[in-house]
């Protein structure tokens, strides 16, 4: 099942899409800039999706164009499971995204996030992982 959430604020916007892959994994599929004008209500989107505990928080930012401190810092929150957000995360997308990963390179989060090229690898890390 998927959920649409949209903001814009003139030349800023930001786009939330929610699947549920697997029981226990939310993946949030963004796509827009995330700044300090859509940074707020992806926070609050996160922990509407999250409240049921997911154990995995997936976070697609292939199609992120712009990624401003305020992302960072929600990023960072997410990863500490902060402020009601829910599941531990996963980054898809973020190498064939130049503009993501310069960021999460010069902020040195990357080397932090557990990272993936695609959902379905994603998907087969964590299958792995339940496995041992």
């Amino acid at each position: 099942m998927a959920t649409d959430s949209t903001r814009s604020d003139g030349l800023q916007a930001l786009t939330m899409t929610t699947n549920w892959p697997r029981p226990n994994v939310c993946l949030v599929r963004l796509r827009g800039e995330l700044d300090i004008a859509t940074a707020p209500l992806l926070a609050d989107y996160l922990r509407e999706h999250t409240a049921g505990a997911p154990a995995y928080l997936l976070l697609d930012l292939a199609a992120v164009k712009f990624l401003a401190a305020a992302g960072i810092t929600l990023i960072v929150t997410a990863l500490r499971s902060q402020q009601g957000i829910r599941g531990q995360v996963h980054l898809i997308g973020v190498t064939d995204n130049p503009s993501v990963r310069r960021v999460l390179d010069l902020t040195r989060l990357r080397p932090e996030c557990a990272e993936h090229d695609s959902v379905d690898t994603a998907l087969d890390h964590i299958d792995e992982a339940g496995r041992t």
